[in-house]
């Protein structure tokens, strides 16, 4: 019988998650073909047949149940629906205490702009894998910052007490890096930069189903470009500006002869892509993809653009990793190091920012449209000198 994993931290929804959930299965079934591989959502609803791995629904309701229970008892019988666990009738508290490895794989939890909800769950995942004796991996992700309000300020306390426990806590910026170690001073503190700029020959069968078909939409060969919005752009205080932004984008795009492709690719991103296209798409070349892709349909658009721009962190890596130049739109510490590490600087900008220019984002834009394939080459050359599988070594500490 194969050693039994638990994931954590991922989600449908948002394909960037979804896609870091199938990297790291991928990765494990390389080196453990015979591994037990469950996803534990937040009651997602998805089609279990089509993924080879299985599904626990765990809840905060369940999380709650798993830190009451006594570990040895097996007595509790859960909240799970039927098709969540493929072993038995065991009940969540039995399956779990038999896991051999939790891992981690949230993209920005640990941070003041966090709900404090979504940060109780994440943590409340760790003091599980604790209390059941489970080794725990947190896969690189961002964090901080830790400026929280007064009547938040306990939660630093609970990070303080739990942080220590995982085997090693990957920080993809050395932001985050610096924040961890400052306020909490880990020895399990590690850098690596983020798992989906890793070029690894996925294999798709290791994932999914026989069953798993991808429907990639099929767009003329040309000069394409990825129009990637994140609705955290569009708030009430950046709307009329970010709206400005776009139609100075599209403007250019149609001045230069590309065509832009509206794409969501985070499901809370649909409805202002839907907007964009009901304010622009009259506009000559500019299209909206309008259904969600997953993300391994997702990965395969991608390679049909000229050059991506982003307000996702997820896609901007994604990019990268096929040598596709990206415009960053988006906020955050995790923006700007990425770019640098391609040398791109000069390409990222934070539009929730009063400090941001729209016509210095034209202006960038227009530098990708004039030489595209300079920065095409250079992103094949910095690529060369970039480690991008160190967090992976970690499996082979467990000594399996």
């Amino acid at each position: 019988m194969g050693r039994k994993i638990m994931i954590v931290g991922a989600s449908f929804a948002d394909k960037g998650a979804q896609a870091r959930l199938f990297t790291v299965i991928d990765e494990l079934r390389k080196r453990y073909a015979d591994a037990e591989i469950y996803f534990a959502h937040n009651d997602e609803q998805f089609d279990g047949g089509l993924y080879r791995f299985g599904k626990i629904s765990l809840t905060p309701k369940a999380q709650s149940q798993l830190l009451k229970a006594n570990p040895l008892s097996g007595l509790t019988k859960m909240f799970r629906k039927k098709d969540d666990s493929p072993v038995n009738d065991n009940d969540i508290t039995e399956l779990v205490s038999q896991m051999n490895l939790m891992i981690d794989v949230s993209e920005h939890v640990l941070t003041d702009q966090t709900p404090m909800p979504e940060i109780e769950y994440y943590l409340n995942n760790i003091k599980i894998a604790k209390k059941y004796k489970i080794p725990m991996i947190i896969m690189p992700q961002s964090f901080g910052p830790f400026d929280f309000s007064m009547a938040d300020m306990h939660i630093l306390g609970d990070m303080k007490d739990i942080l220590f426990y995982p085997k090693a806590i990957y920080a993809r910026e050395q932001y985050g890096y610096d924040e961890l170690m400052g306020y909490f001073g880990l020895d399990n503190l590690r850098r690596a930069w983020d798992i989906l700029m890793r070029d690894s020959d996925f294999e798709l069968t290791n994932v999914c189903s026989r069953f798993y078909r991808p429907d990639v939409p099929e767009i003329p060969e040309g000069n394409n470009v990825a129009i990637i919005p994140n609705v955290l752009c569009f708030d009430k205080k950046y709307y009329d500006n970010s709206i400005d932004l776009y139609k100075m984008i599209f403007e250019t795009l149609k001045s230069a002869g590309r065509t832009a492709y509206i794409i969501c690719q985070n499901s809370s991103d649909m409805e202002i892509c839907k907007e964009l296209d009901s304010y622009f798409g009259r506009f000559e070349r500019i299209n909206l993809i309008n259904r969600e892709l997953d993300s391994v349909e997702f990965d395969i658009f991608l390679s049909n653009f000229e050059f991506v721009i982003s307000s996702r962190y997820s896609a901007c890596a994604q990019a990268y990793r096929k040598y596709i130049p990206v415009l960053a739109l988006g906020p955050g510490a995790k923006y700007p190091e990425l770019l640098e590490l391609f040398g791109q600087e000069e390409f990222y900008f934070d539009i929730t920012s009063e400090e941001c220019n729209n016509y210095d984002v034209i202006d960038a834009l227009k530098k990708y449209l004039k030489e595209p394939d300079i920065a095409k080459t250079r992103l094949q050359t910095r690529m060369l000198n970039i480690e991008t599988d160190s967090c992976f070594a970690i499996f082979d500490e467990l000594k399996w």
